[in-house]
């Protein structure tokens, strides 16, 4: 059955924009919305956004960090727990390795790139700053009874992560992960046929796959649908949790990493923002001018497959984007004052509108 007879049907048995989206295992809010606004009707949805981790630096959307709400991870966490492995790790999921370390188990490694997260992790557990794009360090590699990793749901990610895992991971281990709903995208189901094919390929074996995994909406996903009249930001987003057996060697076959951006990180409060890392050509010049990202200050997309995504260099955790046009260096300094004293000295009209969306 395609969306459009789904969200129709969903609309003929009463339900509004927010439960339909729910009830749709990851399919994009606006491709709903565009259904849903021309066949059904209901009020203005209330902002319904919650922060469910408060104490957390803000998710960021060039890290694709969505975290996972605390009723699903503890159910997860639960599973894990009653496992009794010997050494666990958590690849890209710091939610998940702080609540295990919480809960008082000794065990956990936490592997994770956002150096602001770790920071907080490092309070309460083992937290190590990792790269998925990078090579496992030798000293971990194979150390561990079972795995845990939140990829981005993008599908060559997912293979990455799932790579990573194995190689962390000794053999006859367990490695657990999320993955995207059958409704993320349209190709889903081809990656799922063509996943499966990889898994054998790579010595993995499929254990168990039920759909169990819930997000909260974070500040950049609520800014990026906030033109969509009834998205409230109560969760919606929900995925399917996968459990592997390691049958063969270090696995991962045919993955290929890619050159990622560098990201210079500022907080302004709860707020986060990053500035790409570059020095090039179009860095040149001492004057500061900075542009538009497709004619808007906020980016309308989560998704880091829109070309715009490549012509960002400053993107705050609300979804705030500008293009350096020229003044790389003028901009850091303004950044490093204003991270420093909290008050904006120069960068003109876009940066204190950048500043305060």
């Amino acid at each position: 059955m395609g969306l459009k007879k789904i969200v129709r049907k969903r609309i003929a048995g009463g339900c509004g924009y927010m439960e339909t989206l729910r009830t749709l295992y990851g399919a994009d809010p606006r491709e709903v919305w565009a259904i849903f606004s021309k066949y059904g009707r209901e009020p203005r949805a209330k902002n319904a956004w919650k922060n469910e981790y408060p104490k957390l630096p803000e998710p960021h959307p060039a890290y694709s960090q969505w975290r996972m709400r605390p009723r699903a991870a503890g159910r997860l966490l639960k599973k894990i727990g009653e496992k009794r492995y010997k050494r666990v790790c958590f690849l890209g999921c710091p939610v998940l390795g702080m609540e295990f370390a919480a809960m008082g188990n000794p065990n956990g490694v936490l592997l994770d790139i956002d150096g602001g997260v770790l920071a907080y992790a490092r309070k309460s557990g083992n937290a190590v700053r990792y790269d998925a794009h990078s090579a496992i360090p030798a000293r971990l590699k194979g150390r561990f009874d079972c795995t845990v990793i939140d990829p981005p749901w993008y599908y060559d990610d997912v293979r990455l992560f799932i790579a990573r895992a194995c190689a962390l991971t000794k053999k006859g281990g367990t490695i657990y992960s999320s993955l995207p709903g059958l409704l993320t995208r349209p190709a889903i189901v081809r990656e799922r046929l063509d996943f499966q094919k990889w898994l054998g390929r790579s010595g993995l074996v499929v254990a168990e796959l039920r759909p169990c995994v819930e997000y909260e909406v974070p500040p950049f996903e609520m800014a990026a649908y906030g033109d969509i009249p009834q998205f409230s930001g109560a969760p919606w987003r929900r995925g399917d949790w996968l459990k592997l057996k390691k049958t063969g060697g270090e696995g991962g076959a045919g993955v290929r990493t890619k050159q990622q951006p560098r990201w210079l990180e500022y907080s302004f409060g709860r707020k986060r923002v990053f500035l790409r890392d570059e020095k090039g050509a179009r860095f040149k010049g001492e004057k500061l001018r900075l542009s538009l990202v497709g004619g808007s200050m906020v980016l309308r997309t989560v998704s880091k497959r829109n070309p715009l995504v490549g012509r960002i260099d400053l993107w705050s955790s609300r979804n705030a984007v500008l293009h350096v046009d020229s003044g790389f260096r003028a901009l850091k300094k303004i950044l490093d004052a204003c991270g420093k004293t909290g008050r904006l000295a120069g960068g003109g009209e876009k940066l204190a509108e950048f500043l305060a969306a």
